[in-house]
């Protein structure tokens, strides 16, 4: 159950804007603990200390806050693709373009794994208003990723074509069962996560 946290401000304290993302934010966090199906907009107006008149000002119902929540465990995942790549070398060769290729996948799976909860969510597609684009967008940088093996010659335009929706369908499946607790122990996990990240290398015929 929620308590009161530190997000204890009267409606008139949030500028505009500023309760939406307080409410999204202590969603996501609610969501990251609890899981999706125990989120709630009242419980939320008591965890930001608004009242639920204005929680409903921004949200018009469940549905579209936990669109909202979702659009933000993608960003998550977006910022540990983010964070992967920032630890890959920066080399410009071929070997560089490869090993940030595998970073990206690598850091997907391991939301999967690290955030189970935030990964139920971010892929449910729910009845809201049209939210702004995702940022980081994780299929963007995955594009941006097979861009660049594509340029650098490591993957083929015949391949490219096909390419981002077999990478993402590989590494969301594993990451997927990885988030139910289904790869086994932590050692066969990893083990099996460099498998599936070259499997897709292989799949796309990237060298």
């Amino acid at each position: 159950m929620l308590t009161m946290s530190t997000l204890k401000k009267s409606d008139a304290e949030f500028h505009h804007g500023d309760l939406q993302a307080a409410l999204v934010t202590a969603g996501l966090r609610h969501v990251e603990k609890h899981g999706l199906n125990s989120l709630g907009l009242r419980q939320l107006a008591l965890v930001t200390g608004v009242s639920p008149t204005a929680v409903y000002r921004h949200f018009a119902d469940l549905e579209h806050l936990k669109a909202a929540v979702g659009k933000a465990s993608r960003e998550t995942l977006g910022k540990m693709m983010v964070d992967a790549l920032k630890t890959a070398p920066p080399s410009k060769s071929a070997k560089g373009a490869i090993d940030r290729f595998l970073a990206i996948g690598g850091a997907y799976i391991d939301f999967g794994i690290k955030k189970s909860n935030l990964y139920e969510i971010a892929f449910i597609c729910f009845d809201s208003p049209v939210l702004e684009p995702d940022s980081p967008n994780p299929w963007d940088l995955l594009m941006n990723s097979l861009t660049e093996l594509n340029e650098i010659g490591c993957l083929s335009d015949k391949n490219f074509k096909t390419a981002p929706m077999i990478a993402w369908s590989m590494v969301h499946g594993f990451a997927g069962l990885a988030a139910q607790g289904a790869t086994g122990s932590v050692q066969e996990t990893n083990a099996s996560k460099k498998e599936v990240l070259l499997a897709v290398l292989k799949s796309l015929d990237i060298k």
